[in-house]
């Protein structure tokens, strides 16, 4: 998993929205205009109560373990950090959002 979540500060980036509480997020389906047409403008990634939660703290402003730790006290999680880490990363690998680590552990840089 991630070392150090406790100096790694996500921060969400591209676009989303919110549907009913929930967050949804949006990404282009082609850089192709023709495509586009064809396809649609965008994919939409619907988000479930936890994710949006989770979504909603990608600020660059909590830690990944501040966010399992406010994930676990609203949802009752035994294994909140863990279940964080794993999402973070598919939005990481999606390109939904990007690392930053405090180099000084009081605050990211």
């Amino acid at each position: 998993m991630l070392k150090n979540p406790e100096r790694i500060y996500p921060l969400r980036k591209g676009e989303w929205i919110i549907e009913e509480d929930h967050v949804v997020l949006l990404r282009p389906k082609s850089r192709f205009r023709v495509l586009r047409w064809l396809w649609g403008e965008k994919f939409r990634i619907h988000l479930d109560e936890k994710g949006s939660f989770v979504w909603r703290h990608l600020t660059g402003e909590f830690s990944v373990e501040e966010i399992a730790r406010m994930l676990e006290r609203e949802f009752s999680l035994e294994d909140a950090l863990q279940r964080t880490e794993q999402f973070l990363l598919s939005l990481y690998r999606g390109g939904f959002l990007e690392f930053r680590e405090s180099l000084s552990g009081e605050g990211n840089t």
